[in-house]
């Protein structure tokens, strides 16, 4: 997710050294920043994650990859749902880049849920981009674009619970060596951000010091340039599922 600002950012940090940014003439309070360290790879298999959400009771429809299996299972999972019946059903779809799976239950007491996969968002397959993402819906409804497929009606943004490549979180610290601007090509909550030691103004137009405040999880793209998130949703942007707000630190005992 390395974009042509973080970059560019990178690049006229790394060329100047930071000696052309203006310092302040006062420092001002900035925001604070956790970066990721290592990396934990996972295996996200959509029906390893979903068969265990499936009651006991559950009308299996099965999976189907096909685009007649696919009618097929749609039409298992109308008649138990019009049945007031819980299901579990697992749609393998035709990706245009990725391979992606849908999965759609509903439980005994009648709340819908999706689980969708994606092997690469940023098109691929390799395993190590994959991620499933678990949302509530309201009701499950023809796909206008595939006859064999069902799509979930819902308000609800859901929540990614499994990231082929998740990152643990370091240390709560400073964010005054950063300069960001909001990525907006990508999604609200997101910036490109690059890294001058003690920087407090901005050497390209839209690239600013963080707020005070302000608490980004930042992944490293290079040595100076990194993609980061400002809230908790959209942390798996940049492979974090953990808590983003560092542990209390637990009082001293006494003497």
């Amino acid at each position: 997710m390395t974009s042509r600002f973080s970059l560019a950012v990178a690049l006229v940090l790394g060329a100047a050294g930071c000696a052309g940014v203006q310092q302040a003439p006062s420092a001002a309070p900035v925001g604070t920043v956790r970066f990721t360290t290592q990396a934990h790879f996972n295996d996200c298999d959509i029906v390893a994650t979903a068969r265990p959400l499936a009651d006991a009771q559950s009308v299996d429809c099965g999976e189907a990859r096909s685009y007649e299996d696919r009618l097929k299972m749609r039409a298992c999972v109308e008649a138990a749902d019009a049945a007031g019946k819980p299901f579990i059903a697992i749609f393998h779809l035709p990706g245009i880049d990725s391979a992606i799976s849908q999965a759609l239950l509903r439980s005994a007491n009648g709340e819908h849920l999706q689980l969708w996969y994606d092997s690469d968002p940023s098109g691929g397959n390799g395993r190590f981009q994959s991620r499933v993402h678990r949302r509530v819906c309201e009701r499950f409804v023809p796909d206008p674009d595939s006859e064999a497929d069902l799509r979930c009606e819902s308000q609800t943004v859901g929540a990614t619970v499994c990231l082929g490549t998740e990152y643990a979180l370091g240390a709560l610290q400073s964010a005054a060596g950063l300069l960001c601007m909001p990525d907006e090509t990508y999604a609200p909550g997101i910036f490109d951000c690059g890294s001058c030691e003690d920087a407090r103004s901005p050497v390209l137009p839209g690239y600013k010091p963080v707020p005070a405040g302000t608490l980004l999880v930042c992944k490293a793209n290079s040595p100076q340039a990194f993609t980061c998130s400002s809230t908790s949703e959209m942390d798996d942007a940049v492979g974090v599922l953990t808590e983003r707000e560092p542990p209390p630190v637990a009082p001293k005992g006494g003497p």
